[in-house]
This record gives C-alpha cells, structure tokens and sequence, in this order.
C-alpha cells in the first residue's frame, strides 16, 4: 500500500481587487504548479509520475483547450502552467473530498493530528488508480466560454445599384438628374452597339422615373440589405422580429422596391402610392433630399403640408422629427427667421447712480415735434429740446425753431445759462447733434474769441458729449421715457379750444415742466404716510420749504452781523435739507432700480466675422446684409454693439439690430 505524506504547502490571500471566483482557482492553480517544480527541483528524489488536482471543471477545461481563445488573464497564466506541467497531469478532485478546502470553507478547519487527511492527504491515494475519481468530466467542459476573447467579424455586402456619394448634391433634382444623365449614357452604349440610333435631347419623363426607382432602390439595398435580400430570394419570406420594419410589413413590387403592404389595399380612386407607400429610412441623405424638395415646392411655408404631401407616397418612420430637422438646416428659412440675440440687461451706468452732485451734471438731450404755431397769418413749426437729469430724473424744457445745428447750439446755450455746465451730455446719433459737436471739435480755438461763454461751456475739460449707437432707443430709455411724460404733462395743460402763439407755447412748456418735475420718485414715503413723497423739485428748488427772513439792507455793523449769520443759517439748512433728500433718494429711489426688466438670459455673443442683418425699418425685404468688422464691449465686457461692413459702408449698430444668419453647414 502506498504511503502519502505532506512535504511543503503555500498559501496567498486574495487581492483586494475584486476577481471572479474561476480567475481566483486559476491563480491557485498557477501557485500549485509553481511549489511542485520548486519541490523536485530542491530534492534529490527521482519523480517518476505526476499529479495535480483541482476541483475547479472551468480551470480544467482552460488547461486542456487552447488558451490562444481566452483573454490575456486566462492566456498568460494557462501558458506558464503548460510549461509547468503537462495538461495530462491534471486531474479532477471532488469538492467534499479535497483536503485543501478544509481550512478555506467554512467549517472546524484542518484537522492537525498526524493520521489525518491534512498530512496524509485523501483516502482514495492509498487505493489504485483505477478507483481514484474519474476525470470524464473534464472532456464535457472543454469547450467553455468563460473568459472567451472576442472574436470580431467583418461582413460585406455586396448591394445592387448605384454607388453615388450623396453627400456631394444639395438639391434633389440635382442628383435625380444626375443620375438620369448616367442611365442614359449607359443605355446609349447598349443602343449605339446594337446599331440603333441613341438618345439625346432633354431628358423625357420616362428617364426621369426610371432615375427616380433607381435611387429608391438603390437606397433601401443599402439600408435595408437583409430585407432586401430575404424578400428578394422568397417574396412570402417573414421579416425577422428585429428588424425595423418588422411592423410595416413590408413586400417588394415588380420594380424591386420595398413599399409597406397597408391595410387600405382595397379602396377605390386612390394612387397605388397611396395605398403602398414606399419605404424611405429617415437618416439617409437621399431622404432629406427629397423633404427638401417637398419644402422647398411649397415655399418654406407650412411644416404640415410638407408633412402631408410626404405621407401620400412614402412612409419615413419619424417623419415630423425628419421634416423638423430639414426645415431648421433650410438656408432661407434661417435666414427669414433669425432674430437678433440680447444679451442681459446691462448695469446702469455711473451718470444714473451718481449721488450728491449737482443737478444736471449728468444730461440726455432729445428733441419731439413738430408742433403748429400761429405766426401771424400763418402756421409754422416748432420743436421742443427735452434736457433730462440722468440722476435725479428732473428735466427741462426748451422751445427751438428748427432742427438744425445752429438751433441746438443755442438751444445748449440757453440750457447752460439756466442750469450750468452738466459734466455729460447723452444723445442719438442725430443729424443736429452730430454736427453740433463736429462744429465744436473743428473750431476749438475760434469759439474762445468769438464767444468765451460758449467755449467754456463747450470745450471745456470737465464737459463731455457722447453718442449711443444708432436705431438704440433703448439705450437712451431715461430721457426717452420723459418725453413721453412732458407730452402727457402738455396735452393735459393745453386748451384745445385755442391756437397756440410762440408765447403761449412758451408757458405750455413751462408749464409741463414743472407739473413733471413735481412727481414723486417712489410710489410712498418710508417715515410716514403723511410725509411728503421725494420729487425732482426737493433737488432743484430746496429753499422752497425752507422759512427765509428778510435781509433788509442795512449797513451799520450790528445789522450787517445779523444779516450774514442769517445767511449763513440758511445756507446750512439748505445743505441739511440736500444733505436729507439725499439719503432718502439713496434709500427710497435706488433700490427701485436693482431689479431688470427683461433680457435676463445669457446669449451667444457676435464674433468679428459673422453675416448678420441690420434692422433697419419695420419690413423684413429692407434689412441689409453685412459682415461684423468689429465688437464694441460694454462695462461688464458683454458685446453690446459692433460696427458691420454692408454695401452702403461701415454702420455702427447695437446688437439688437443685428440678426446673426447661421450659414454654416449644420452636422
């Protein structure tokens, strides 16, 4: 009988990387047949016969395949244990019967006296080898597909038809007719061989149908090459449950096209296509082609007519989606409907939030009318110059003669005198503004010897005019927005049973003037409801509430004393009164400015390069094209305005007249 013993063992725990539990016997494997080569290689002991036992069937059947199948793990391992050992070595143990899981499987663990299976090993050892358990199983499991290698397999398929690069041809007529050129040439080398006479001419319209069922054909081959070639080889052949058009239940017609076998086969006066439709794959290139076509056919107008007239002769699975698709990649249509992109509401600038300065240091000129005046026997026109504080929203009135530079210049004059020197002056891009401050730049010198009032008022350091784009109304909103109120204020003062004079105009201005000047600038007043709401006139008329005492002229030294402490008294009340409405315009009327009206969102911004429109007018046809030359960023680096290149020369514009055209190709 023979006699077993244990003469070296060795053990590893499982790395901390999660592995499958045949990778873990596979390593355990490898580590076996390391120890045995290490056991003969260290003793001196002849070994006749070898044996290696694994109850895994999956670590057995690697061994005994070819491990050039599995995956780089499996291979490399398998490789060093066939060069270890011979695949015929191994065996296979039963699990209850192999000594090794007892001190692995949840148990009592080993037993450690000196008879027992740990040392000695199983029972079966010490019988022949005849009874020992049989390996059979093995040759059942050497086919695995654990840890297979993927195998990748190129199929072609060879498709009947044209081979056209569809990508090449924007519209669908260009490429049916291409196609119709090409079959006639390939039948006028059939027809000039057979010795009859070719075609030539413009293509008829049989050339023309049969371009058409060519690349319809020859579209579905390409989609649809399975189909196709079931129903080709049996007509009653069933489409497999996977494929798309399972559901259609499609069959092919005497043409070779795959048309849907519908259940409306049976009615009266209706169009084969109708009752058949062919089948067209909504993603092909040929497919938008021919939506195009249909859109195109009916003015880029109405999305469901295209959709409609679509349905009458082809089923395009998705079609709304497909017809979506191409009429927002339609040239024409971007174009009809690009709308120009604000970006967010800009902050205020420094001239609407600056506090305690004097009012109208900070100016927006405009100027409405006309209105008819009775001169004598006659009518003639008359403007109105609206100067608004930017700060405090006051304003003030002026009556010009005419549009021209002259009647602004002294209109400023006039304006001045009153008001004195504003630190600003915001206006548009006005013809009389314009040349206003052109006449000013160009005789910077001559202004001071003719006139030094106007020259220092004009071209003074401390006085600047500036100019908003042009067509940007809303960018001058703050004294916009007060000529409508003057006009109110007007019409609601003016007596319409009599004809106004230039004197009568006069007092009408004032008139609104004071009416608007007089409006509060918050809705309530914070203390109390019985105080007084704040108004532009606390700010341009602040000894109006303030008691004044008569300063009789006297000169002895006593009088004189009290006359100039009372000066003085009231100089520090009127500051102390300024010094109040103030705070309460800092309280009440700044944070009535914090919340944006609209233009919330973030936008895309113009880029130098872009074709936009300029929106100029009310009709679409009169919008020019141009090209963005140059950006213009505002305060908070967001591209409000751009000057553009047209065919009229540079115009600067802000970019809410401009509609950006998306030419690019999409996709």
């Amino acid at each position: 009988m023979p006699d077993c013993a244990l003469v070296a063992a060795k053990a590893k725990v499982a790395p901390l990387k999660p592995l499958s539990v045949p990778r873990l016997e596979l390593q355990a494997a490898v580590l076996g047949a390391r120890l045995m080569r290490f056991v003969i290689d260290t003793h001196t002991i002849t070994t006749t016969k070898r044996f290696l036992w694994s109850d895994s069937s999956t670590v057995l059947a690697w061994i005994h395949a070819d491990h050039r199948r599995y995956k780089q793990f499996v291979a490399c391992r398998i490789g060093e244990i066939l060069t270890l050992t011979d695949a015929d070595e191994w065996r296979w143990v039963p699990t209850k019967i192999n000594p090794a899981d007892a001190a692995t499987k949840w148990g009592k663990g080993p037993c450690m006296q000196a008879e027992s299976e740990w040392f000695k090993g199983p029972e079966f050892l010490r019988r022949p080898e005849k009874e020992w358990p049989s390996s059979k199983f093995i040759s059942t499991t050497t086919a695995t597909e654990e840890e297979l290698r993927p195998c990748h397999v190129h199929r072609e398929v060879v498709v009947p038809g044209l081979e056209i690069d569809y990508q090449r041809f924007s519209k669908w007529e260009r490429v049916l007719r291409t196609v119709a050129y090409a079959l006639r040439f390939t039948n006028n080398l059939k027809l000039k061989c057979s010795g009859v006479p070719i075609r030539q001419g413009i293509l008829t319209k049989e050339e023309l149908q049969e371009a058409q069922i060519t690349l319809f054909r020859s579209v579905q081959w390409q989609v649809f090459p399975d189909e196709m070639a079931a129903l080709a080889a049996d007509r009653r052949s069933p489409i497999k449950p996977s494929s798309d058009l399972h559901s259609l239940c499609p069959y092919l017609d005497q043409q070779g096209l795959l048309r849907v076998d519908s259940r409306i086969k049976t009615a009266n006066k209706v169009a084969l296509s109708m009752k058949f439709p062919i089948i067209l794959p909504p993603k092909h290139r040929l497919t938008l082609l021919l939506i195009d076509e249909y859109h195109r056919k009916y003015r880029h107008a109405n999305f469901e007519t295209v959709v409609n007239e679509v349905r009458q002769r082809f089923h395009v699975s998705r079609l709304r989606p497909t017809v979506k698709k191409v009429t927002q990649n339609c040239l024409r249509c971007r174009i009809d409907k690009a709308k120009p992109c604000i970006p967010r509401m800009a902050p205020l600038p420094p001239a609407r939030l600056a506090a305690y300065v004097r009012p109208f240091s900070y100016v927006g000129l405009d100027f409405f009318g006309p209105f008819l005046v009775k001169f004598g026997r006659s009518n003639v026109k008359r403007w109105i110059a609206l100067f608004t504080c930017l700060t405090i929203r006051a304003v003030h009135v002026e009556v010009v003669c005419s549009l021209t530079t002259n009647s602004c210049i002294e209109c400023v004059r006039r304006f001045i005198c009153r008001r004195g020197d504003p630190l600003e002056i915001y206006s548009d891009n006005g013809t009389n503004f314009r040349g206003a401050a052109r006449l000013l730049n160009e005789q910077k010198k001559e202004i001071s010897i003719i006139n030094e009032n106007l020259a220092g008022a004009f071209t003074s350091t401390t006085t600047k005019w500036l100019f908003i784009p042009p067509a940007a109304p809303h960018m001058g909103g703050a004294w916009e927005r007060m000529v409508r109120s003057v006009k109110t204020a007007m019409f609601a003062a003016y007596d319409g049973n009599r004809k106004l004079t230039d004197e009568g105009l006069q007092t009408l201005v004032i008139e609104a003037e004071s009416i608007v000047n007089s409006r509060p600038l918050t809705y309530l007043p914070l203390e109390s409801a019985e105080s007084e709401a704040l108004t532009p006139n606390h700010f341009l008329l602040p000894l109006k509430n303030i008691e004044c005492k008569d300063f009789a002229a006297d000169t002895t030294s006593e009088k004189h004393k009290q006359t100039a402490a009372a000066v003085e008294a009231t100089w520090n009340a009127t500051q102390q009164h300024l010094n109040t409405y103030w705070k309460r315009w800092i309280r009440e009327y700044l944070p009535t400015l914090t919340k944006r009206t609209k233009w919330f969102g973030e936008q895309k911004a113009i880029e130098v390069g872009d074709l936009v429109l300029v929106i100029d007018g009310t009709t679409r046809n009169e919008w020019i094209r141009g090209r963005v030359k140059e950006v213009v960023a505002g305060s908070d680096q967001r591209i409000r305005q751009a000057i553009v290149q047209t065919a009229r020369g540079l115009m600067r514009r802000p970019v809410s007249k401009l509609a950006v055209l998306e030419v690019r190709e999409s996709g």
